[in-house]
């Protein structure tokens, strides 16, 4: 549990640090001094000087980035790949045979009348909502409909897949612009 909250907080600290930087690029290297031994991570680096956002940014998550106090004996990656069908929610539910009814929020959907319900409560407000469909045989029915529409469009779906096909496309990346280290 520990593990997880301390990864929280680093993930709320770049969050809060990434929109500092976008609000005030210029931000003077004594605010962040200050910043940083409130948070008590220790001396604060030198690059807290004239040095990038970016480098001052990549310091911090090194102070944050701590060895695991137990060695993990197993690790499981985990990676996914799907296709996304893009097209036009009103023709899907014409196509469904549904008509615009009162919206309601549904955490979980059963059926095309809560798909119908969901996405009149969310796009009424100007908003995207993604929902697990618990019946496998409505959803896989709802899929076939929507694929076969003539302005259906198919992509590559689930972030590991486009991050291959990223690579795939640009061959001549060198690596990312952030490393981290433990030391062993």
């Amino acid at each position: 549990m520990a593990l997880w909250r301390g990864s929280a907080y680093a993930g709320f600290l770049a969050l809060a640090v990434g929109c500092v930087f976008l609000l005030e690029p210029e931000l003077p290297g004594s605010a962040l001094r200050s910043l940083w031994s409130s948070l008590r991570l220790g001396p604060a680096p030198a690059a807290l000087g004239p040095a990038s956002p970016e480098s001052r940014l990549a310091a911090a998550w090194d102070a944050l980035i701590v060895q695991p106090a137990r060695r993990w004996r197993r690790v499981a990656v985990g990676v996914n790949a799907c296709v996304d069908v893009v097209l036009s929610g009103v023709r899907l539910l014409q196509a469904l045979g549904l008509s615009p009814g009162p919206g309601r929020d549904h955490a979980v959907l059963h059926s095309r009348n809560d798909l119908e319900e969901a996405f009149v409560h969310f796009m009424g407000r100007g908003a995207a909502a993604e929902r697990f469909f618990s019946d496998k045989e409505a959803f896989q029915d709802i899929a076939r409909v929507a694929s076969a529409l003539p302005a259906a469009q198919h992509y590559v779906g689930g972030n590991a897949a486009l991050i291959g096909q990223k690579f795939a496309a640009n061959t001549d990346l060198k690596g990312f612009p952030f490393t981290w280290s433990w030391p062993v």
